[in-house]
């Protein structure tokens, strides 16, 4: 995880996260989304006719119907079908900046095989953990059914 050039800072659900910015994450405004609510998904992006879902997340990961979202986070781009996130705040941050560790979360994963969060950042402030792109999307995928990475 140390070799990325840059960490995505995320905040939702009154909490702060970080991810490795991948090339097939795509950020959107929230002008250019469709709020609507469509089963548990919060927002959706129309790419090509094909519907991309976007989740907002209550501090328990459970779904909830609105928040204070400005931006979607997609994961896995490159795949069939990506998947949104809704966060209240988006930084990019430089992984020089930042010391990753590796993090073994206690229990189950919340998808087959997938824990949500392989890593954390320590920092003068504490501790901050850091999301599994893969894991993130299959979690968010399952919420309606889809559990297939792509």
């Amino acid at each position: 995880m140390t070799d990325l050039r840059h960490y995505l800072e995320l905040q939702f659900a009154g909490q702060v996260f970080l991810m490795p910015n991948f090339p097939d994450i795509v950020i959107e405004p929230r002008e250019n989304m469709q709020v609507e609510r469509k089963g548990r998904a919060a927002a959706e992006r129309i790419v090509q006719g094909a519907s991309w879902p976007a989740y907002a997340l209550g501090p328990d990961w459970s779904p909830i119907p609105e928040s204070r979202w400005t931006r979607a986070v997609f994961l896995g781009t490159s795949a069939a079908r990506p998947v949104g996130l809704l966060v209240d705040g988006l930084r990019l941050l430089p992984a020089g900046d930042l010391r990753i560790m590796p993090f073994t979360p206690l229990g189950p994963a919340p998808v087959p095989g997938r824990h949500l969060f392989p890593g954390a950042a320590v920092g003068r402030s504490g501790l901050t953990l850091v999301l599994a792109i893969d894991g993130v999307a299959s979690y968010l995928r399952a919420l309606e059914g889809d559990h297939g990475l792509g």
